[in-house]
């Protein structure tokens, strides 16, 4: 009797980056009012990309459609996919507006345990996580060649994205946008997310 071998790759202590393709789009009195947020003064870099000021767009009436649908789906995240019981709520809501040529620089998002980003008016860029170290490197000194990078070795990860794209992942990984090449502004919808009670047992 022939006996095959199973064999399981494990992603173990892996960081949990979901996203979906959905079919959520603004309407029109929600996109009019986003395209006029005023934006905070843009940092000292070449082509930034534009920031709300208002980083609680969430408290506005008009957008309650579009915040129903992004905690419906970051809270199916948290307890069916992570299994989460703490609950967590938003702290956090603002748009990022990309004008051609606009790339937002390498960054994660401080107070805040995950965050959500929707993707109002993009017809194509790229999302790229990155990370300083791979598992190896973090736990030596040494270096490696690789004869190509995977999942598990990588330094960076590149996400196509596109209008309707949701990712929801954990605030501290790293990640930046690629330029804008369209004629027409991106707009993009980001969320965080912190604790309701901070826990207070060990």
């Amino acid at each position: 009797m022939k006996i095959k071998n199973k064999s399981v790759l494990f992603p173990l202590f892996s960081s949990p980056i979901y996203k979906e393709e959905t079919e959520f789009r603004v309407n029109a009195a929600e996109l009019k009012t986003i395209q006029s947020l005023p934006l905070m003064r843009s940092m000292p870099r070449p082509k930034p990309v534009g920031i709300s000021e208002d980083h609680k767009i969430f408290n506005q009436k008009v957008f309650k459609r579009i915040k129903n649908f992004i905690d419906e789906k970051a809270q199916n995240f948290f307890k069916k996919v992570l299994f989460l019981k703490n609950e967590l709520v938003i702290t956090e809501s603002w748009i990022s507006r990309a004008t051609p040529g606009a790339t937002h620089h390498k960054h994660k998002h401080p107070n805040a345990l995950f965050s959500v980003v929707y993707y109002v008016d993009c017809p194509s860029s790229y999302l790229r996580f990155s990370r300083e170290h791979n598992f190896l490197q973090e736990s030596s000194l040494f270096s490696y060649d690789f004869e190509k990078y995977t999942i598990y070795t990588a330094h960076h990860w590149t996400l196509p994205v596109k209008t309707g794209d949701l990712l929801i992942f954990p605030a501290s990984v790293f990640h930046e946008s690629s330029p804008n090449q369209h004629t027409t502004d991106k707009l993009v919808l980001g969320v965080n997310y912190f604790f309701k009670k901070i826990p207070t047992h060990f």
